[in-house]
């Protein structure tokens, strides 16, 4: 795969504008990982080494998988956009309205797409978000917090230059941080100045 987008020629003429590339970072970050990690350890295997071992970026345990809630989209999906639909719809293949869809597959969940693949229970997910900002004491062992204040400051920056629109997996614009954090702007107007994140995570839970 990683050979495959190398030899992908830009979808948009360079230096015009940054794209959002959902469905391949994990590739990419996949293989920055192997390439610098003393253990060799792939994306997934990072993850839940660093982060937490019940966050699952790629299933291939059944017992997890049997344990995986389905994602309900019949009230979730209001979109005008056809762009949006396409987007999350993989042009079409897996209509969104489908009992099908292609988030609930599990041949989905064996493939490294951190970005719209993460699949974990309430627990861990409020672990990592706490480990963001501070330091944890769990079970009598300390754990320092993943990024030190001044590193969250300036991987929240956004250093765009003004002729070169950020856009979103939708197409629409937005603003993200160095991190590739979405921060606050008109597309993601949640709270206020300060805040990261993404607008509209999907994330599949598990019991």
């Amino acid at each position: 795969m990683a050979s495959l987008m190398d030899a992908q020629k830009p979808h948009c003429q360079p230096r015009t504008v940054h794209e959002y590339h959902g469905h391949i970072i994990g590739y990419a970050a996949g293989e920055l990982i192997r390439r610098v990690d003393l253990h060799h350890r792939t994306y997934n295997q990072f993850v839940r080494d660093k982060l937490d071992r019940e966050f699952y970026v790629v299933i291939l345990n059944d017992e997890v998988e049997a344990r995986v809630s389905p994602v309900d989209t019949s009230n979730v999906f209001s979109m005008d956009s056809q762009t949006q639909k396409k987007s999350l719809s993989c042009s079409a293949a897996s209509p969104l309205e489908s009992s099908l869809m292609i988030f609930n597959g599990t041949r989905l969940h064996c493939v490294a797409i951190p970005s719209v693949n993460e699949i974990t229970n309430a627990r861990s997910l409020a672990r990592i978000y706490y480990l963001l900002i501070g330091d944890i004491n769990e079970y009598g062992k300390k754990q320092k917090r993943l990024l030190s204040e001044q590193t969250l400051i300036e991987a929240t920056k956004n250093v765009t230059p003004t002729d070169e629109p950020d856009r979103n997996w939708y197409n629409m614009s937005t603003n993200f941080g160095k991190g590739r954090f979405q921060i606050y702007s008109d597309c993601f107007n949640i709270f206020g100045d300060g805040v990261f994140s993404h607008s509209d995570i999907i994330l599949d839970l598990y019991l």
